[in-house]
């Protein structure tokens, strides 16, 4: 017993000195031009400003809590250290951001989710932990490699001097060393399940989708809003969203134009709704009279595993993408919902790939789609689904097929950028060239930011208006 209240004495030390390296070892990686640098990096890959924030204080907080086990050499206090600086400069700010006030494009404030947010800082907290707690793990390995050999030799000396007493502190310490592993196994096995389960929309989105709610109305507006239901064609699933009106027994008649909104890659059936906001959108300019009333379709265009589909059809023709919204989702659709069954009501759009996807497929089907969203899209065919047959990309590339396309110069292109989202915003400001040689209609709209959510959620609400239904 003595000899474990002996260690308890001695762990502060440690502990203190561990915890204060990882503080002084964050602030100096959350210094502006580190944290700059390492942004920067990050969004090069074509994340946006809210995902490349979180990730790059992840790395630094992982960092922070390595420098502080390797010197101090107690995991926890590096691991406290870390999670302090981490709540410091990035979770501190985050909340006050996600407090300020959130107005929709049209300037209707969105109140703020409180559950929501609370929920999220949790899962942002215990991430945070996690990689702090694999930060400590390598650092305190690195001091074993790197500080043991040099005090091996003085150890060896002390054991032999102080044999006997040696042995029974290492027998009680070892007992105490269980304690406070167990808790840390606890502790780690805890964290990793609230991350696997909670944190998969932090990186798929960005921190700060969905924490907050549609802008309140009058309760009788409330009750006109649209519902959303999963239906299943050619063995994938998809989501529609369906109008206030649609039903009704007033309207049961009513046949409503569609808008098909296609993913970007990795992404899925969710994001428009869950990220976009496409459903709340909707809603609020139906609500306010801007819009009439549609429909939303929103299929999967995930393929084999290991590349992007690009929404195409593959060059061996065994992954079958644009035929299956052009024409398996498409023909369902019109037969099982009330649609406006026609080109001049039916209209396609999507955001990066997606926007690639929205693009190409209506070139390719003009007379099934009247009007295009390409929102932060890029208009070369890239990836490995189109093979390495040179004349089959470029069938497949909108900018180099819509000089040759006459039957396509009777589309409606919406185009969306953000300026600081490279190389989309260039090759959007191309392709809009390349429209306007050939008298070709389009809307471009240019907004600040980068390539995020936050972007696609405003360009989508303007283009609900622009349709002109």
């Amino acid at each position: 017993m003595q000899n474990v209240i002996t260690a308890l004495k001695k762990a502060p030390y440690g502990f203190l000195i561990s915890t204060l390296v990882a503080l002084l070892a964050g602030i100096l990686l959350f210094q502006h031009a580190v944290q700059d640098n390492l942004l920067s990096l990050i969004t090069q890959m074509g994340l946006d400003t809210g995902r490349a924030s979180l990730i790059s204080a992840l790395i630094m907080a992982t960092g922070a809590a390595l420098m502080g086990s390797l010197v101090g050499r107690y995991k926890s206090g590096a691991i406290v250290g870390a999670a302090l600086i981490f709540s410091w400069r990035y979770v501190i700010p985050f909340i006050q951001t996600a407090l300020q006030p959130t107005p929709d494009p049209s300037g209707h404030l969105e109140p703020l989710d409180v559950s929501a947010l609370v929920y999220r800082i949790i899962t942002i907290i215990a991430l945070a932990l996690l990689c702090a707690f694999i930060g400590a793990s390598v650092g305190r390995s690195l001091a074993e490699v790197l500080l043991d050999p040099l005090l091996a030799l003085g150890r060896a000396m002390r054991c032999i001097l102080t044999r006997r007493k040696g042995v029974g502190e290492k027998i009680s310490g070892n007992r105490w060393q269980v304690v406070v592993q167990s808790t840390g196994a606890l502790v780690f096995i805890t964290l990793v399940v609230i991350t696997a389960t909670s944190s998969s929309d932090l990186f798929l989105f960005s921190p700060d989708v969905d924490l907050h709610l549609a802008p309140i109305f009058t309760q009788q507006a409330r009750a006109k809003v649209g519902t959303v239901v999963t239906d299943r064609v050619g063995g994938k699933s998809f989501l529609v969203y369906l109008p206030p009106s649609y039903t009704t027994p007033q309207a049961s008649t009513r046949r409503y134009p569609v808008l098909y909104l296609l993913h970007g890659a990795p992404g899925g059936i969710r994001d428009w709704l869950v990220a976009g906001k496409a459903g709340e959108s909707a809603n609020t300019l139906i609500i306010t009279h801007k819009v009439s009333e549609l429909v939303l379709v929103m299929p999967d265009g995930n393929g084999r595993p290991g590349m992007t589909s690009e929404w195409g059809n593959s060059f061996d023709h065994q992954q079958l993408i644009e035929d299956y919204v052009s024409n398996t989702v498409v023909r369902y659709v019109d037969q099982h919902y009330r649609t406006l069954a026609d080109t001049a009501h039916r209209a396609i759009g999507g955001l990066s790939m997606g926007g690639f996807g929205a693009a190409n497929i209506a070139l390719h089907h003009p007379t099934i789609f009247g009007s295009v969203i390409a929102l932060g899209g890029y208009y070369i065919a890239e990836g490995a689904i189109w093979g390495k047959n040179a004349a089959y990309q470029k069938a497949n590339s909108p900018l180099e097929t819509i000089a040759h396309d006459k039957a396509a110069w009777k589309l409606h292109f919406y185009l969306g950028a953000a300026t600081s989202d490279q190389p989309y915003y260039t090759d959007t400001l191309q392709f809009a060239r390349a429209l306007k040689k050939l008298s070709i209609h389009y809307t471009l709209d240019i907004e600040p930011g980068r390539h995020g959510w936050s972007v696609w959620q405003t360009q989508l609400y303007h283009a609900l208006t622009w349709l002109h239904w």
